[in-house]
């Protein structure tokens, strides 16, 4: 009876005599199992039981209670008279309690009533500092350690404590670089099964937690938890040294790197660091040039899939970033961000060495060159450096040919995006940049930029020779020839035919010796453009 006592039907549990049955056979498991073996009980032919068991006194096949009435909705007990209580006809497991609305059936009567509570919706463990509810006791406390701070589980390597043991066995494995948890569909693993569970989703195309409110639907339901803070507003991640308030903890978490100037992922190559994984490993495309997303409409191939969604804007001509001031549309939120400052006139980065001043933090970058002289980014191909990765991209195209931008209006086909939209303005007429001293409009902003030193009078071009100071690059460039080591009048010829005649400017990039221009070319040249006119 003692043993009975003991596995007595937990708290809540209606099925009674049924648990004390089962609970009599899990306190003598290991006599259960040595009973339940043929060669130990044989029945006998006829029906009877030859032997018994000596530490139940039971025969095989035997039940010491009659069938127990059903109990509880939702639950039916399968007839099991005559067979192992561990085991089916068919040798798998017993599952007794099975759900109506689902069909899924347990073992356990504590398994089958946590299940219930998925249909019910029952939360019974409710947490009393801030109310929410769970379904079980076990994640109630595993919920109050966020209140308590609590982190019991603490990695032997790096010392990082973690609030739940699974937790820490999932940071292990990135020190040891495990993912045990293989796609079958695409080879893809994760050192989470909870992460394969979501990914197939990605093979499947389920999203299976829906938004109540606009209906968006989500492949995780983390994912629809943070989406629906979107509706609510709700920021529960405040940043404690500046109180700036966050809807995720990991956009928390990458905040404060803006207070510790911390960079902890470093590209093994470059030694260039980030405050996000992310970043790095889009970084890493740089050195390896992998561009694993193509345009499906032109075949550009691009290395984020950022950067694919913004291109096929082009092709789309969706613009769906609108300034509330002049009406003007963007295909990028950065391109809009940087548009407002035209017209509050912000200047938020400025350069720490000579202090001048940027409305786009890509352009002080490219001016902190002029400083430092640096060009990280070399071609493979012909050794060139750069000092910008897009320009690296943009040269690469030479060797290449590669022209995926093409105009759908006269079929021209471009390099850069950039490029078509500018072209773009020559079917349209579209002039975007004014000036704000004269009114002129241009295609170009860096027209707009040159023409403005009209007005400033500025000479930020100086030549390094005598000192003369210019308004435009170009003009200094020509300049700089006067200073060559040769006969003035040899140099000025070539240098004003040179830059005059179209056909010739390329010759001013080219690796090649430049010959001199000849009169009867001159004359010929002339000729030429008297036709055109």
């Amino acid at each position: 009876m003692d043993g009975l006592l003991a596995t007595a039907a937990p708290r809540g549990c209606e099925l009674g005599e049924a648990w004390i049955q089962e609970g009599h056979f899990r306190d003598r498991q290991e006599n259960q199992e040595r009973c339940l073996k043929p060669e130990t009980h044989e029945e006998d032919p006829a029906g009877d039981s030859a032997l018994e068991c000596d530490d139940c006194g039971r025969a095989p096949g035997t039940r010491p209670s009659p069938p127990i009435t059903q109990a509880r909705r939702g639950l039916r007990r399968r007839g099991t008279q005559g067979k192992s209580p561990k085991d089916t006809e068919s040798g798998g497991p017993r599952k007794p309690w099975k759900c109506e609305d689902c069909g899924k059936a347990f073992r356990y009567c504590s398994a089958f009533t946590l299940h219930r509570r998925t249909h019910t919706g029952e939360k019974p463990f409710a947490c009393p500092e801030c109310g929410r509810a769970f379904s079980q006791r076990v994640h109630l406390t595993l919920h109050r350690r966020v209140h308590t701070g609590e982190r019991p589980h603490a990695c032997a390597q790096c010392g990082k404590a973690f609030s739940q043991g699974s937790y820490l066995a999932a940071h292990w494995r990135t020190h040891t670089g495990e993912r045990p948890h293989a796609c079958p569909d695409c080879g893809k693993a994760f050192m989470r099964p909870a992460h394969l569970v979501q990914h197939r989703r990605v093979h499947t195309g389920e999203r299976p937690f829906a938004c109540g409110q606009c209906a968006k639907a989500f492949r995780g339901r983390v994912a629809l938890l943070e989406h629906q803070r979107v509706h609510t507003g709700e920021k529960p991640f405040a940043c404690a040294q500046c109180s700036k308030a966050f809807r995720f903890s990991s956009a928390l978490l990458r905040h404060r790197r803006t207070h510790t100037a911390e960079r902890p992922y470093a590209c093994g190559q470059c030694a260039k660091a980030f405050t996000q994984v992310a970043h790095l490993a889009q970084h890493r495309r740089v050195h390896t040039g992998e561009k694993p997303y193509t345009c499906a409409e032109c075949g550009a191939p691009f290395s984020q899939s950022a950067s694919l969604a913004e291109h096929r804007r082009i092709h789309t001509g969706e613009k769906p970033f609108v300034c509330a001031q002049c009406g003007k549309a963007f295909t990028q939120v950065s391109h809009l961000s940087q548009h407002r400052r035209v017209h509050t006139g912000e200047r938020p980065y400025a350069c720490g060495d000579c202090g001048r001043a940027f409305s786009n933090r890509s352009h002080l970058a490219q001016h902190h060159l002029v400083h430092t002289g640096a060009r990280p980014y070399k071609c493979l191909d012909c050794g060139a450096a750069f000092g910008h990765v897009s320009s690296l991209l943009e040269h690469q195209k030479i060797h290449t040919g590669e022209k995926p931008f093409r105009c759908g209006d006269c079929g021209k086909a471009f390099s850069q995006g950039s490029a078509l939209t500018l072209h773009r303005r020559t079917h349209t007429g579209e002039r975007p940049y004014s000036c704000p001293e004269c009114g002129k409009a241009f295609r170009n902003r860096a027209y707009l930029i040159q023409h403005h030193i009209v007005h400033t009078g500025e000479r930020p071009y100086e030549c390094s020779g005598c000192g003369k100071a210019f308004s435009f690059s170009s003009a200094l460039i020509r300049h700089q020839r006067t200073h060559a080591d040769r006969k003035p009048h040899e140099h000025s010829l070539r240098s004003d035919t040179t830059v005059q005649l179209p056909h010739l400017t390329g010759h001013l990039h080219s690796p090649r010796e430049e010959k001199p221009v000849s009169s009867s070319d001159l004359a010929d040249t002339s000729e030429d453009q008297r036709n055109k006119s």
